[in-house]
């Protein structure tokens, strides 16, 4: 199935949009792993996001693309045509770097940290290329689930009376647990009403 990608910038925008959220996640990364909060609430979401950019910017310049490029795409799209395994493999990806174990390692072992870019990086663009394939139920579907785990671990850390990580205290455990229950709040209702931005669009067409 061949899908084109219509979007308000150009494909080097994307790419340099991408480019700049990796340099921030780099530049800022003692600075934003030193706390809980800003490890899981903004680290993880700008490699995450560099990785959406970088495949936006892939998706949208469809005559740039090497023949390479052209057949991978073609074999990848066999396997992930309605989203589901792409978005599956995304919700199992966050669902891994809730767990307080994956920050502390993440510390410690310096190819953890590796892994963790390029986990992140590819999950990005994984995940645009999943939604972009999905329909509107199936989207629903993983983006209910996926509320409700952050919303689940958020309370987790909330009610917890000792350290779930080792690297961090239990006031910053507390404050993550608040973020991840407003990000499960926000998350569905900026769907919402990006879905019905586009539903107005094409009823006015």
């Amino acid at each position: 199935m061949s899908l084109s990608v219509r979007l308000p910038h150009s494909p080097r925008a994307y790419a340099g949009m991408s480019i700049a959220l990796l340099a921030l996640a780099i530049a800022f990364n003692t600075v934003l792993t030193r706390s809980m909060a800003l490890h899981m609430l903004v680290h993880i979401p700008l490699i995450l996001f560099a990785g959406i950019c970088a495949d936006v910017a892939l998706c949208s310049s469809q005559g740039t693309r090497s023949e390479f490029w052209k057949r991978g795409a073609r074999a990848w799209a066999q396997y992930n045509e309605q989203g589901i395994p792409g978005l599956l493999w995304g919700t199992l990806f966050a669902a891994y770097w809730m767990i307080p174990k994956s920050l502390d390692d993440v510390l410690l072992i310096p190819i953890l940290a590796l892994v963790k870019y390029a986990g992140l990086f590819f999950t990005g663009m994984v995940l645009f290329d999943s939604l972009r394939r999905a329909n509107s139920v199936v989207k629903l579907f993983f983006l209910g689930n996926f509320s409700w785990m952050m919303a689940i671990v958020g309370l987790i850390y909330q009610d917890q009376t000792s350290r779930l990580c080792n690297a961090y205290l239990l006031s910053d455990q507390e404050m993550t647990g608040k973020g991840l229950v407003v990000l499960a709040v926000a998350v569905p209702i900026v769907w919402l009403l990006t879905e019905r931005s586009r539903f107005l669009r094409l009823m006015s067409k």
